[in-house]
């Protein structure tokens, strides 16, 4: 009995050890947050010296993003390894436990509800050789066949993140990730399908951004993730991820017609590709280099507008208002409707909504009413 009460305590010190590192916290870092004396105090608990008693594991769990069962659990499943596209010094430790918890509790309110999963519906039989040869058609066809498929109309950015969510049941999550990280996606069969977008980003460059990483969504099984790389460079999937993401916010049926409408005398102006990045929601890059996959205008030429300082101030100061005004809420709507459900039918307690939302508990009540989820007119709506 007493060496299975050793092992026990053997696997939760090393549990603790592991999610403080799996988190990017030293040891001094995590002493300060958790408001121990001195790093000693968590240096004995780390090496099974001193026991830990039940609010240090709680303050601990939650610090590190974990659940108490990751710690009291004999098995647990290894961690899911997200796609990062970032520079190489950043560190994202942090961040990706952060996604990572975030996931794994939007994944327990759909256990609780009962809810099936529609994300494997993306994913097509795809393999390496189909993009062995004409990668980047492989992946422009992708793009529009992805938009056919999703039935994302002539403006596709108004309406891919709501497709996403509620038709496929994405978990997408906006955080400010600073400059040293763009987001980052992970498929895996519990936690379902996780997107992280930067939230600090122009709402164009979101659009963009989560495009990009639905294409290594559907092609999840078919690159390695040494042929995708660290994130950090430009490799060649990433550049597919790229060519599909064009296509798939400008149709080129779509382009063309606004085109058509937008330019005088076949002559296309600076003004009018700023206006039809405004139009469907992507950068002016995006713009200018989908003309040129679309042979309307010549690689040099829009080299020649991207250099032009004229141009990326005009850009930038027409866009100036819709940048402020557009900043995204960190947890999705439809995370935020399961956790009231879960709440009002009693599967998870008040601690944990507030938990789940990173509120104070005394806010939970007001939370409620400014969401039309007071219990009475939840019973009304439950009942209707």
């Amino acid at each position: 009995m007493e060496s299975k009460i050793n092992s026990k305590e053997e696997v939760l010190d090393k549990r603790i050890v592991a999610a403080r590192e799996a988190a990017g916290f030293s040891i001094t870092e995590a002493t300060q947050k958790l408001g121990f004396k001195n790093y000693q105090t968590l240096s004995a608990i780390e090496k099974g010296a001193r026991k830990i008693n039940a609010h240090e594991l709680i303050m601990i769990a939650r610090l590190y993003g974990r659940s108490l069962d990751y710690f009291l659990e004999s098995d647990i499943a290894p961690d899911p390894v997200p796609l990062w596209r970032k520079t190489t010094k950043t560190d994202v430790n942090q961040v990706q436990r952060q996604f990572l918890s975030f996931l794994e509790n939007y994944s327990s309110l759909e256990h609780l509800l009962g809810l099936k999963r529609r994300w494997k519906d993306i994913q097509k039989n795809y393999d390496r050789d189909d993009f062995s040869d004409n990668g980047f058609e492989r992946a422009d066809k992708l793009g529009a066949d992805i938009h056919n498929f999703l039935d994302l109309g002539s403006r596709p950015s108004l309406n891919l993140f709501n497709v996403l969510e509620n038709k496929l049941r994405f978990k997408i999550l906006h955080l400010p990730l600073g400059d040293g990280a763009s987001g980052a996606s992970v498929v895996d069969n519990i936690l379902g399908v996780g997107i992280l977008i930067n939230a600090n980003d122009a709402p164009w460059r979101r659009n963009f951004d989560l495009a990009h990483e639905l294409f290594h969504v559907i092609t999840w099984h078919v690159f390695s993730p040494e042929e995708i790389g660290n994130g950090t460079k430009k490799t060649r999937p990433e550049q597919y991820a790229d060519g599909f993401a064009s296509s798939l916010l400008l149709p080129e049926a779509h382009l063309l017609d606004a085109l058509k409408e937008t330019a005088t005398d076949n002559e296309v102006r600076l003004i009018d590709i700023i206006e039809l990045a405004k139009d469907f929601g992507v950068s002016t890059e995006a713009i200018l280099w989908r003309l040129v996959n679309l042979e309307i205008l010549k690689r040099s030429k829009a080299q020649k507008v991207l250099d032009n300082k004229k141009f990326r101030d005009l850009d930038r100061n027409m866009r100036r208002r819709l940048y402020k005004s557009d900043r995204p809420s960190k947890f999705p709507s439809r995370f935020i409707s399961l956790a009231y459900r879960c709440l009002m039918e009693g599967k998870i307690s008040r601690g944990t909504f507030a938990e789940y939302l990173e509120i104070d508990r005394a806010e939970i009540d007001n939370y409620l009413d400014d969401a039309g989820f007071a219990e009475g007119n939840y019973a009304k709506i439950a009942t209707a």
